[in-house]
């Protein structure tokens, strides 16, 4: 039966995937967003501001003679007139939109006023075929924008920085490119360099729960780097929504203690937000470490803390709560901030389903953080250190740059 379902998913998010929403509505879906926009944006005074009306009507004419292929465009470039974070209209294709149902679903299919038709959506839990990475997309293509976890992308060997352009010799698109049935291999075309002829490889997508997926991912990516005689810690944080996200942090913080090490980087940079300031007792030396010793002399340290000289790398993918940690290390000078300037992404917001399958994340109320307001504007890094990743071929100059702040040569 899971093995079914999973089936029918893949051939819904393909069929998604070439542009054909199921219903094809487009004036019926073209309302519900005015309507939701109208009464539940948080800041109803900006809609005037942005040319809400104007761009509703824009969007009507351009429906009018649209092909299906196009409709979501039209109502991304629509919701994106509102120029606010945790605002965004995310179609069944966008590599986002199983990773939001996976943070919102939980209880997604029993609020009516968000949800009316939950059979509008996929599954709950959601569960989808994955290779591993977060997908950036520059320019109208599609680059690996970091590698989450051990999935069959790193074990494969593509890198940070990898454009792909093909799935199996067609122009490739992340979700549609693994919709097929569960254990089909993929050959993928990419450049690892630019201008270069294509590379290919071959990946078995897994399927995976975002979420789960995320969460498995601090404990992977938890590692020594040893530079000279530095020790340095690393781990990251693709999702911090939850608290069992950072639950697997604090594990993995003292499974690294264990290694002595001599600096610690905290990356913080892309992904999904969700933390609540309070996660930056990570950084509280003062907690005394614990340590069990049994009658056979095995022992245990618990120690969930850095203690020692550390950075946060950042940048504008650093969105939400996450922005909340740095503007916290940054204020009581915690850690060094590296990378680029957050996004500026801090407004809270929940999403709403429409009856396209996809979803309207929202911006529901304005938030500020000990009065300030970091909406538009962020938080800079201490240490700026600007990244194009395109054709990186897997060099991270953010993460050396910590790496050199910390003192390694």
């Amino acid at each position: 039966m899971a093995g079914r379902i999973a089936l029918a998913l893949a051939l819904v998010l393909a069929t998604a995937a070439h542009g054909d929403p199921v219903p094809a509505k487009p004036a019926e879906i073209l309302e519900q967003i005015d309507r939701l926009v109208r009464t539940r944006f948080y800041a109803p005074e900006l809609l005037p501001q942005r040319g809400w009306d104007q761009a509703v009507g824009e969007a009507r004419a351009a429906l009018a003679t649209a092909p299906a292929g196009r409709r979501s465009e039209i109502f991304a470039r629509l919701v994106a007139r509102l120029a606010t974070s945790h605002t965004e209209y995310i179609a069944p294709d966008n590599p986002r939109y199983a990773q939001i149902l996976s943070i919102f679903g939980d209880g997604l299919a029993s609020a009516k006023d968000r949800c009316p038709d939950p059979s509008k959506l996929p599954p709950l839990p959601i569960e989808v075929p994955d290779i591993g990475v977060w997908w950036t997309r520059l320019d109208g293509h599609w680059f690996v924008g970091g590698l989450i976890g051990d999935g069959p992308a790193k074990l494969a060997g593509l890198v940070l920085g990898d454009e792909v352009v093909t799935a199996n010799g067609r122009a490739f698109q992340p979700v549609g490119a693994f919709a097929a049935e569960p254990g089909t291999k993929v050959t993928l075309g990419f450049r690892r360099n630019r201008g270069e002829a294509l590379r290919t490889l071959t990946v078995e997508p897994r399927h995976v729960k975002p979420q789960v997926a995320f969460r498995s991912a601090i404990a992977s990516s938890a590692r020594i780097l040893e530079r000279g005689s530095a020790r340095i810690a690393y781990v990251r944080v693709w999702s911090w929504a939850g608290a069992d996200m950072q639950d697997a942090l604090e594990d993995a913080i003292s499974e690294l203690n264990q290694e002595h090490p001599t600096a610690f980087v905290l990356d913080i940079r892309d992904g999904w937000g969700g933390a609540s300031p309070d996660y930056l007792r990570i950084f509280d030396a003062r907690v005394p470490v614990i340590e069990f010793v049994d009658r056979d002399g095995h022992g245990q340290r618990i120690d969930r803390h850095i203690h020692v000289p550390a950075a946060v790398l950042i940048n504008s993918g650093s969105r939400s709560g996450k922005e909340a940690i740095a503007y916290g290390v940054k204020k009581h000078q915690f850690a060094k901030l590296v990378g680029e300037r957050t996004g500026g992404a801090f407004v809270a917001g929940g999403i709403f389903c429409l009856d396209d399958g996809a979803v309207l994340y929202l911006a529901s109320a304005a938030v500020t953080i000990d009065g300030d307001v970091l909406e538009g504007k962020g938080v800079a890094p201490d240490v700026a250190v600007p990244f194009d990743l395109r054709y990186a071929a897997g060099r991270d100059l953010q993460l050396e740059a910590a790496l050199h702040a910390l003192g390694a040569s």
